[in-house]
């Protein structure tokens, strides 16, 4: 063989080698990618102050100290001046982990400010985070919520808003995002009672995963939620995250733990 011909052989076979340690690379790279589907349902049932909200809801009758969870305490502030209103809570669900509704664990606190009556018109809801984790996932962002009145159907609705909001996991990666949505108590709006609220929930968002790529989402299907259910019983949101397209089913009006995710074609169940 000559020596030309040896060289071209010489050439094709390192350029073969190149092109296979490339494609191991990257099959390697996309194989250490952190972020998952369940990180997204965990980032939004995660933000979910539901039931905190309603425990920061009471009027005079409520006017002390209580506890719920045998390791949550909650302490109502007064005002120095002996106004009723701005009022504010300490929810404390202690140094160690607490099981608490559908399974989820918290420790820490969460601090809440309510400026008047939440039914009222232009009230306002802060709620704040200390040292406060979800799932063991240190927790981070201030929540607000605004009482827009009732709309063209007589529903209150309210603006919530997430900013800062981040979710940091323990092997240091973190899941950011903010958010403006907007929930209108669609059944139960008649009675000052919870149990019977049934709220329809819009709106959207962005953020960063925990590999660092930028995502946006939106509620394309009204998300409903029934007063004694953690999660969402129908309702879709589309995720996309550099061109990469996630959508999370929560079903058909069930209250359970389940959802359908599709990413790019690919559909699977996944436990809430």
């Amino acid at each position: 063989m000559r020596k030309s011909e040896k060289l071209f052989v010489m050439l094709v076979m390192i350029a073969g080698v190149v092109i296979l340690n490339s494609c191991n690379k990257e099959e390697v790279e996309s194989t250490n990618l952190k972020t998952i589907s369940k990180d997204y349902l965990s980032l939004f049932s995660a933000f979910n102050t539901a039931s905190e909200e309603e425990i920061t809801s009471g009027d005079e009758d409520d006017l002390k100290s209580a506890e719920t969870w045998t390791c949550l305490n909650v302490t109502i502030h007064e005002n120095e001046n002996g106004d009723f209103w701005p009022r504010s809570w300490t929810l404390d669900y202690g140094e160690e982990n607490c099981e608490t509704f559908s399974g989820n664990t918290r420790r820490g606190k969460i601090h809440v400010t309510l400026s008047d009556w939440w039914r009222n018109e232009g009230s306002s809801r802060e709620i704040v985070f200390e040292d406060y984790y979800f799932n063991d996932n240190k927790l981070e962002g201030v929540k607000t919520i605004t009482n827009n009145g009732e709309n063209d159907e007589g529903h209150l609705t309210f603006s919530k808003e997430v900013t800062g909001g981040k979710l940091i996991y323990t092997d240091g990666t973190e899941m950011k995002w903010d958010c403006q949505k907007v929930s209108e108590l669609i059944e139960g709006n008649d009675t000052f009672r919870f149990f019977d609220d049934v709220w329809s929930v819009t709106g959207s968002g962005a953020g960063v995963n925990r590999d660092g790529a930028e995502y946006t989402f939106e509620i394309t299907d009204p998300l409903i939620y029934q007063n004694g259910c953690f999660y969402p019983v129908s309702g879709v949101v589309e995720i996309v995250t550099e061109g990469s397209l996630t959508i999370i089913d929560y079903g058909n009006g069930e209250c359970d733990k389940v959802a359908t995710v599709t990413t790019d074609g690919v559909t699977t169940t996944e436990e809430l």
